[in-house]
């Protein structure tokens, strides 16, 4: 197993972690900030070149009353993606456009979403977005195209947030 496989397994685990929020307090660890929110999603409008695709993703999660619990669940997980991508230098990563598509795959299914068919329209509209931002080449990331894919996946955050209402 090579070095860029083990890093995005830890990745995605930690990503994973970042989701599900397992309670830790039976660890016997002190409970520092009890009225912090569970919630710790770096929301932003995204913008207007971007927001037509992120209305068509919270247009695609209104068809199902599951909404309130996937559109968090997805929510967090892109905010944790954009997160992941957004490293850089001796933290890095994400490399490659591949690497952005594969992480976009993988920790779908490590989650076990279970969202299949739930929401006909919303791989489209993610897909779209997400092509939008990165293309279709497999390149490496620049800072640019970093920055882009960043932005890409906070849109997508947002949006499912949206979607959840």
């Amino acid at each position: 197993m090579n070095t860029k496989n083990i890093l995005l397994g830890v990745a995605l685990l930690l990503i994973s972690i970042g989701i599900f929020k397992p309670d830790i307090s039976s660890w016997g660890l002190p409970n520092r900030n009890p009225s912090v929110p569970s919630e710790n999603l770096d929301l932003v409008k995204p913008s207007e070149e971007l927001l037509p695709m992120a209305n068509d993703v919270v247009k695609s999660l209104s068809v199902s009353s599951d909404r309130k619990v996937d559109g968090k669940r997805l929510a967090s997980l892109y905010n944790d993606i954009a997160t992941l991508i957004s490293l850089d230098k001796e933290n890095e990563v994400i490399k490659t456009t591949e690497d952005i598509r594969q992480a976009n795959r993988l920790s779908g299914l490590m989650l076990r979403l279970d969202i299949r068919g739930k929401y006909p329209d919303l791989p489209e509209a993610n897909e779209a977005l997400v092509k939008a931002v990165i293309g279709d080449d497999q390149v490496l990331l620049n800072q640019d195209l970093r920055e882009k894919a960043v932005d890409g996946f906070k849109a997508l955050s947002w949006a499912c947030n949206e979607g959840s209402k």
